[in-house]
Order: structure tokens, then C-alpha cells, then sequence
């Protein structure tokens, strides 16, 4: 050590400076003297903690012990939960709030129809990181980060200058929407709602589509559960005609969706049984399959009387009644009082 110093002071009468190995290890020496420093203070917070622990534990076991002293039955008191433990589930609850990131907007091009949907997500983002945007400039400038096609082309034309926007971010939305957000028309919502129909898609496909025009109509639920009904197919509303009126629209919407489910796959059932040679199996009033072993005869007859009615015929082929007259146990291909009808026609 004192050859050291002596060899230090040497150099320094000598006027030299230090080597970069000398100044190295001098550097090593403070770090290691910072390392064991640390290490203490560790070791002593350590102890400290112990202490406490230790203190915590001959509390709760006096506490046990007056507890069972004043009561044999009393319950014993709840184990003191470890503060370091306790202090890893905070950590891990908070790194994993911390850990989310909402996902970034898609470039907006200028399509009208996407400009309220990109808007939602860019605040989004500004409500979750606050402290990313405090002043109105970091928001815009996020904004027109994310534009593309025609509407990257407003921007360049509208801020020649990125450094300074020259007004408030309440402003710059104002304008954005003027240029890109056509704020749609009530009455023409509600028209389109009016007009729109189930069609061949599903009622779960069709209930997306109602739901956003629904949402956008302002309606109250008794008009919206009277629009959806009547833009349901025929099958399904025979299928309600027999049941209680949901007293939601969404509970209308659930009911309609199972019901078609069940409808949707009882025809595929009747498809696979239908006869090769018969060529439509489809019920014009009911949307459903025949079995295989009637004819696809278009209007059944009554005995004696005139072609059943819409309703009476719906009724004999739920109940899987014969078409031709009325009872149960057989087809119409196989009807004996069509059998007698036709020997009587014959004579």
C-alpha cells in the first residue's frame, strides 16, 4: 500500500500523468467500495426484516393464546401474512396493468366511413398513456403519424410547418371532422333500419347488422323490437307466433338466434333423409324441409273439401300430422282415405 502511494507520488512529482491502467484500477477500487457499502445496507435491511417478522409472530402468538383463554370455541386468529410476499402480489398486479399496450390505429386513408372508428382509437391511446400526451401538439402530431392516401395529402397541404400547428387540439379535431367525418343523418338511419331485411343470412349474421344501425338510430327499445321482428324472416316469426314477447330487444335477439340455430339444423337433418328423386323439399310457407317419404306435392287436399289453408297446413306438418287428412300414425304417400278417393274417382 505504501509502495503504491509512494509510486503515486513519484508520478505526480515528476509531473506525469496517470496511466489508463492506474486510472482503471482506481476506478475498480471505488466501485468495489460501492458494491460492499450496498451490501451492508442490504445485509442490514435484511436483519431489520427478520426483526419485524420475528415481532409480528410473537404478536400473533399472544394473541392466539388470549383468544383461546377467553374462549375454547373462539376461531383462531388469521396467520400474519409475510410483507414480503404481500409486497410480490402488489408488484405482480401492477406489472401487469403496466404490461398493457393498446395496439397502435390502421393508417387512416380519408375513408369517410372509417374516420370516427380511427378518432375512438387514437383516444384510446391518449386516456392510457396521459402523461405521453400532455400538450395538444404530442396529439396531433400522433395523429397525422397515422394518415395515409388522400388524407396524409390534407395535412402536408394544411401544415407546411410540423413545428408548431398554431392551435389547440379541440380545433384541429374540429377541422379533421369537417374534412373527414360526415356525421350521418337520423331520419336516414332510421330508413335504412326500416329497410333492412334478413334475407338469406343467419339471424346471428343479421343481428350484427341491426345492432350497429340500431345503435346509431336512437330509437327506444319498444320501436327497435318492432323493427327487428318485422325484418326477421317468415320461419321465424311463425316459430315466435307460439311463444311470450321477450321484454328486451336483446332478449328478443338471443331468443330469435337459438331458435334459428335449431331450425337450421332440423333442415339439414331433412336434407339428408330427402328421397334422391324428389327435387324440392322446401315448404313455401315455412322455409323447411318434407321428409323423404312424402311427395313434394304443392297444395295438399282436405277430404271433401276445398286445398287447405296456409295456417292448417303449417299446423298438420308441425305436429307431423298427414297432409291429406288430418290424422296421425301415417304419410300422405301412404293415406288410406287418399287410397279410397282415388278408387272412387276412378269408377
Amino acid at each position: 500500500m505504501w509502495a503504491k502511494k509512494l509510486d503515486l507520488s513519484m508520478t505526480e512529482q515528476s509531473g506525469q500523468q496517470p496511466s489508463p491502467a492506474e486510472t482503471l484500477r482506481k476506478t475498480l477500487e471505488q466501485q468495489h467500495t460501492l458494491i460492499q457499502n450496498h451490501d451492508a445496507a442490504l445485509r442490514e435491511l435484511n436483519n431489520r426484516q427478520a426483526e419485524t417478522n420475528r415481532r409480528l409472530e410473537e404478536i400473533a402468538s399472544y394473541l392466539q393464546g388470549t383468544s383461546s383463554q377467553a374462549s375454547a370455541v373462539a376461531p383462531a386468529p388469521a396467520p400474519v401474512p409475510d410483507p414480503q410476499s404481500t409486497s410480490r402480489s402488489v408488484d405482480s398486479v401492477r406489472s401487469t396493468v403496466s404490461d398493457f399496450r393498446p395496439s397502435l390505429p390502421e393508417r387512416f386513408s380519408g375513408e369517410v366511413s372509417k374516420c370516427r372508428g380511427f378518432l375512438f382509437q387514437c383516444t384510446i391511446i391518449f386516456n392510457h398513456s396521459p402523461q405521453s400526451f400532455l400538450h395538444d401538439g404530442r396529439k396531433i402530431s400522433f395523429i397525422l403519424s397515422h394518415l395515409s392516401g388522400k388524407a396524409l395529402e390534407w395535412a402536408e397541404a394544411r401544415f407546411p410547418n410540423s413545428a408548431d400547428y398554431g392551435y389547440s387540439f379541440d380545433d384541429f379535431l374540429d377541422e379533421f371532422k369537417q374534412a373527414f367525418n360526415q356525421d350521418t343523418d337520423k331520419t336516414s338511419d332510421s330508413r335504412s333500419l326500416l329497410e333492412l331485411k334478413q334475407g338469406r343470412r343467419s339471424v346471428a349474421e343479421f343481428a350484427i347488422d341491426f345492432r350497429i344501425k340500431a345503435a346509431a338510430s336512437g330509437w327506444g327499445q319498444t320501436a327497435l323490437k318492432s323493427a327487428y321482428f318485422h325484418a326477421l324472416n317468415d320461419s321465424i316469426k311463425d316459430e315466435l307466433a307460439v311463444l311470450d314477447e321477450p321484454k328486451t330487444l336483446e332478449e328478443l335477439i338471443n331468443l330469435t338466434i337459438r331458435l334459428d340455430n335449431r331450425l337450421r339444423s332440423r333442415n339439414r337433418e331433412r336434407a339428408k333423409s330427402c328421397h334422391p328423386f324428389v327435387r324440392s323439399c322446401s315448404d313455401k310457407t315455412s322455409n323447411s324441409a318434407f321428409p323423404s317419404s312424402e311427395p313434394a306435392e304443392t297444395e295438399p287436399m282436405q277430404i271433401g273439401s276445398t286445398r287447405l289453408s296456409p295456417e292448417e297446413r303449417l299446423r298438420r306438418f308441425k305436429e307431423n300430422l298427414c297432409l291429406y287428412c288430418g290424422e296421425s300414425g301415417h304419410r300422405i304417400s301412404t293415406c288410406p282415405s287418399k287410397a279410397k278417393a282415388v278408387v272412387r274417382q276412378r269408377k
